[in-house]
């Protein structure tokens, strides 16, 4: 590495938070993907999360595809219509009806204790938007055509209130679905002041035609976070393995106060390329991948150099 760019902030703005869910048909089963913007969807850039360009966001643990979005304020709700659901022409069969299943708890990231855990008593997000059908008794012929009606979702710590399966869309009459429901964060008493944070919820998608579920895959908000720190969140899911942020920022911070001319003024710590960083006005740069401490800018120069192997120089700093 030769170049001081890879450990420098990217601007990033709300509206790349927005995007699609593929939806197909693979093996007699609902496929789900991130989208192919080539296609004419949208889909978050990984650059925009703090991940390497070529890294999509994906559980490190489970595997489980992890779906970005933010939510919006307006003057009676934070909601969000993103994710959407998208299916390319062709791709299932007309009339057929998409359905979610709701599964799991409301998960949060605490921006203080920098990990994942279950979201603040009070605290849910509801999923609106979605339609059932309920018999019909009232046309007068001896078959009647189901009723359609609206129904909602909660998530919150415990798991799943109201209705836990919905319909999505139906699926045209080119084999294309192209829907979105409303996302709607709030406190159990349907306020729209819910602690500021990331959320993160679980679905499974069917189909009528097709009823075996498909893979998990989890859909995480940002509630109000810078989006540096909304990038820590989630890095706390598709970097885990490979960094400990809590005590990158613990190494860090005892190197401010030990050598305060080399990294002065306390500044707030950020995912970029993979790397666990932190940048100061003097020009240098700090980072963590792969258990390794490297450096740039300033005293150390404009090539990234490697300072050393990063849980040793923790234990050397009485971390």
């Amino acid at each position: 590495m030769s170049s001081t760019y890879l450990l420098y902030p990217i601007t990033l703005f709300a509206g790349e938070l927005h995007q699609h869910i593929e939806v197909t048909i693979v093996d007699q089963r609902v496929h789900t993907s991130f989208c192919r913007p080539e296609k004419g969807c949208s889909l978050v850039k990984p650059e925009t999360l703090g991940l390497p360009a070529a890294q999509m966001p994906v559980d490190q643990l489970t595997g489980t595809p992890i779906y970005v979005s933010e939510f919006i304020i307006f003057p009676d709700r934070t909601a969000i219509d993103s994710p959407g659901f998208e299916g390319l022409e062709g791709d299932m069969t007309p009339g057929d009806r998409v359905r979610y299943l709701a599964s799991g708890h409301l998960s949060y990231w605490d921006t203080e204790k920098r990990q994942w855990s279950l979201a603040p008593e009070g605290v849910q997000i509801r999923l609106a938007g979605g339609l059932d059908l309920q018999p019909n008794q009232d046309c007068g012929q001896v078959f009647c055509i189901p009723k359609t009606v609206e129904g909602f979702t909660l998530f919150n710590r415990h798991g799943i209130d109201g209705t836990p399966s919905l319909i999505v869309g139906e699926i045209r009459s080119d084999g294309s679905l192209h829907t979105h429901l409303d996302w709607i964060i709030e406190t159990s008493q349907g306020a729209p002041d819910a602690s500021i944070g990331a959320y993160m919820v679980e679905l499974q998608l069917i189909t009528e035609t097709y009823p075996e579920p498909s893979d998990t895959l989890w859909i995480m908000f940002n509630n109000g976070l810078a989006l540096e720190d909304f990038q820590q969140a989630v890095a706390g899911r598709v970097l885990q393995s490979s960094t400990d942020t809590a005590l990158a920022d613990k190494l860090f911070s005892w190197a401010e106060s030990s050598y305060p001319s080399l990294f002065p003024h306390a500044t707030t710590s950020f995912i970029a390329f993979g790397f666990y960083a932190r940048c100061y006005q003097n020009g240098v740069c700090v980072a963590v991948k792969d258990n390794h401490i490297f450096a740039v800018g300033g005293e150390f120069g404009a090539n990234i150099v490697m300072l050393g192997e990063f849980d040793v120089l923790t234990a050397q700093a009485g971390l």
